[in-house]
């Protein structure tokens, strides 16, 4: 009787076993959602590329750690003479976050920490109209997210510990107050930045193209070994120009439009103007000392058959100027100006763009259009051809194309492609090689 109660017992057992398996295995799920949101729930870097189309984007595969989703950005905030120093702490608009002021003797040193997203909130419509496309300004966010945790890796003024300022030479900050669409951007790439293998990249970003991108030899401390991601791309549809680096063929290039450039038709696709001898003169003597100092390779004096730093404040009446090196894309890369009083090699764009600038000068634009120039060169993509008055060469008429430096992510590219029907993802594969989205963690 014993054995017969067990017989029974371990019947009755197996019955609800198997009662309860057919309860959780239920009915098969046609949908993929349960499957789906179980990744979501347990692992972001299960999210399969191959999963079923949805109405909003799944989230990046990879998280990155460092600095984390809630890192906080610390911006020293410029006078507005663009010097470091303020009269008083008082600030003549509203920030987010706390700040940190430093006395020094000259001035108020002021550092406004903010959590990296508001931040973003005050940097989007800085940098990008807030009208155009959604997507432009989602691969707009996502491009100044990555920047910005890029810059978190060190101090920019160790001394206030500050990663960046709110200018041009980082980004621009707090010039525009937040803005519904570029809010939205924001929101909705939340955390996303742009990795090359274990690292974010230096996602460098300008206005408009001349139909070329470059890489980051335009600049003193860059290395395009380091960043593969940020090559010389053609913009567009036109047949690749194989060397641009070399004179004739972008002589050629940047004084002609090609049907299949993205950007044709914007206003600063191409731009002419004409500086003097003595306002290249003036550009010297007003800008040698300082990007002397800030660029120790940059500014060079003959010497001999060498060139070396300089302190000089002169090299006299100019006689010529010539470009003698191009970068990826036919960027200018060194410029020669040859004085009464000595020789100047100019490297990189940005010393070259200065010493050639127009400032108050016309800039005639791709629209027909002409504006006032500014001390830089709208770009350092362009040529000079000698003008003469009386038998004597009085100048040069540049012709030049796209503006910014060139390197990275095309705004205005960005913008156009967002309009033929990309979405942010790969308009930030366009421009950049071999990068994915991760997600701060």
């Amino acid at each position: 009787m014993y054995r017969e109660t067990l017989k029974r017992k371990a019947a009755l057992l197996i019955l609800a076993c198997a009662f309860l398996l057919f309860l959780i295995a239920g009915e098969p799920d046609r949908s993929g959602e349960g499957e789906e949101k179980q990744a979501q729930e347990t692992e972001r870097l299960e999210i399969s590329a191959d999963d079923t189309e949805e109405e909003s984007r799944a989230l990046p595969e990879e998280t990155f750690i460092l600095p984390g989703a809630d890192a906080q950005i610390r911006v020293l905030l410029l006078a507005d003479d663009g010097s470091i120093y303020h009269e008083t702490k008082d600030l003549d608009r509203a920030y987010p976050g706390t700040f940190t002021y430093y006395e020094e003797s000259g001035g108020w040193v002021i550092v406004n920490e903010v959590p990296l997203e508001e931040y973003l909130r005050l940097v989007v419509p800085s940098e990008m109209p807030s009208g155009w496309a959604a997507e432009a300004l989602k691969a707009q966010a996502v491009c100044a997210r990555t920047y910005a945790v890029w810059q978190m890796q060190d101090y920019a003024y160790p001394e206030y510990e500050a990663h960046v300022d709110d200018s041009i030479s980082y980004q621009v900050y707090g010039s525009i107050d937040a803005q519904e669409t570029t809010d939205a951007a924001v929101e909705a790439t939340a955390g996303q930045i742009l990795l090359y293998g274990d690292s974010p990249v230096k996602a460098y970003y300008f206005a408009t193209s001349c139909g070329v991108t470059t890489d980051e030899n335009i600049w003193e401390d860059g290395d395009s070994s380091l960043t593969p991601y940020i090559a010389g791309i053609n913009v567009g549809e036109s047949e690749r120009v194989l060397d641009l680096a070399d004179e004739e063929s972008f002589a050629k290039f940047i004084r002609s439009k090609r049907a299949g450039d993205l950007e044709i038709s914007e206003p600063w696709y191409r731009w002419s103007a004409y500086v003097s001898l003595e306002q290249i003169q003036e550009n010297v003597e007003k800008w040698i000392r300082l990007r002397s100092a800030k660029s120790e390779q940059g500014i060079l004096l003959k010497d001999g058959d060498d060139y070396i730093p300089t302190t000089r404040e002169s090299i006299g009446r100019i006689r010529s100027a010539e470009i003698t090196g191009r970068n990826t894309g036919g960027a200018a890369l060194e410029l020669m100006l040859e004085g009464e009083e000595g020789t100047l090699k100019i490297q990189y764009e940005y010393n070259i763009r200065l010493m050639l600038g127009v400032p108050g000068g016309a800039v005639h634009k791709n629209d027909g259009t002409d504006v006032s120039g500014g001390d830089l060169l709208p770009s350092g993509y362009f040529v000079l051809e000698e003008v003469f008055e009386d038998g004597a060469l009085s100048g040069y008429q540049i012709y030049g194309g796209g503006y910014g430096h060139g390197a990275g992510m095309s705004q205005n590219g960005a913008r156009l492609l967002a309009e033929q029907g990309a979405d942010y993802e790969e308009i930030l594969n366009y421009f950049y090689t071999d990068v994915r989205l991760a997600i701060l963690e």
